[in-house]
Order: structure tokens, then C-alpha cells, then sequence
């Protein structure tokens, strides 16, 4: 999935919305981003995460193209999401 396709695509949804990752039917908060090469790599640590109206401010500036990664060893390509009570979970 590309930055832009999960903007146009959540663009009517609540900005106060939490980011995880759902692996293994288990939930990982997003907390960061980090750019790469064409890429926006999303970062799963302990803490609070995201909310989507902080993940389109830290944007902005990210090419629109750049496509959706779980950062990792190797980095893993997200390809979608679907919502839960208050989250927005990636996968």
C-alpha cells in the first residue's frame, strides 16, 4: 500500500483513530515513522501510538508514493488495514 492510497482511503475516518500493527493476531502500537528510499517505514515500540492525526502531520513532507512498511529486519510490506473499535489496524 502506498501513503497515498492510505490517506485517500482513511481521509472521512476520526483523526483521533490509534495505529497498530496486527501480526500473529497480536497488536504492536505504531509510535514512529522513519523515511527510506521510496519507502515510510513504520515503527512499532511500547508506548502510546499514533493517532492518524499525528501520522498525517508527520507526512506531509513523505512523498505520496512512498510505500507502507513495518520496519524490521527485514522490513515487511503493509498492504492494508481494517478498523476496530477505536484502532486502525495495519497488516
Amino acid at each position: 500500500m502506498q501513503l497515498i492510497d492510505f490517506n485517500r482511503s482513511t481521509a472521512d475516518l476520526h483523526p483521533g483513530l490509534a495505529l497498530y500493527w496486527e501480526h500473529h493476531d497480536q497488536r504492536f502500537a505504531i509510535t514512529d515513522l522513519q523515511t527510506g528510499p521510496h519507502q515510510l517505514l513504520l515503527i512499532t515500540r511500547s508506548g502510546r501510538p499514533l493517532t492518524l492525526d499525528q501520522f498525517r502531520a508527520r507526512c506531509q513532507q513523505v512523498d505520496p508514493h512512498a510505500a507502507l512498511f513495518i520496519a524490521g529486519t527485514p522490513a515487511q510490506r503493509l498492504y492494508g488495514y481494517r478498523l476496530v473499535t477505536h484502532l486502525i489496524l495495519l497488516g
